[in-house]
């Protein structure tokens, strides 16, 4: 029954990030930085505690701050960063969110069998490799509880639910970030999926 309960809880939270990023303007598109090398973003991030993911690299594409969510809802509008999503741990899954004009705008560069390079506090790096993407269209593109259509098939309507069964459901890295088409900068969702590597 808990499990249930905060499957529940995650879904609401999940719903509200729907909200979150369809409220707020698009802006101009600006670029995540990128270093030479995993090594030198490491140490540029090292700090002291081992457990905290505190950036995240893949070789010429992005190198960025991972920020920590304030309250349930948040996802920074920096540049140069991504926020890691609180409630994606409670399944086995990193969570990592970002608004499509700023870093969520370097996720549809990843594709399958891309190097994601985690950096931890102590500047210790843990490799994941993208085992899948994902992209959805919201029917209802600020309505919480929109329907989707999965883009690779479709013929087949999902709830929030199936989305995020096929999504956070099976733990692991997940980059998501907003889809933007025909003027509406919440128009789909695209999840990156990887896996350690």
């Amino acid at each position: 029954m808990k499990k249930l309960t905060l499957k529940y809880k995650f879904l609401s939270f999940f719903a509200a990030l729907i909200i979150v990023f369809g409220i707020l303007p698009p802006t101009q598109v600006q670029a995540a930085a990128s270093t030479a090398s995993i090594e030198s973003f490491a140490a540029s991030l090292a700090k002291s505690d081992s457990s905290q993911l505190v950036g995240v690299f893949v070789k010429n594409v992005m190198a960025v701050k991972v920020v920590q969510q304030s309250s349930a809802t948040y996802v920074s509008t920096s540049s140069g960063t991504v926020t890691q999503f609180g409630m994606a741990s409670q399944f086995g899954a990193i969570g990592l969110l970002a608004h499509n004009y700023l870093s969520g705008a370097s996720f549809s560069k990843l594709g399958s069998g891309t190097e994601i390079f985690l950096v931890f506090g102590d500047g210790s790096t843990k490799k994941y490799q993208v085992s899948s993407v994902k992209k959805y269209q919201a029917l209802s593109p600020t309505d919480p509880y929109s329907n989707f259509v999965n883009l690779d098939n479709p013929d087949a309507t999902l709830s929030s639910t199936d989305v995020f069964n096929e999504t956070y459901g099976s733990g692991g890295l997940v980059l998501q970030t907003c889809i933007s088409k025909n003027g509406n900068s919440s128009w789909g969702r695209l999840f990156v999926i990887a896996s350690p590597a």
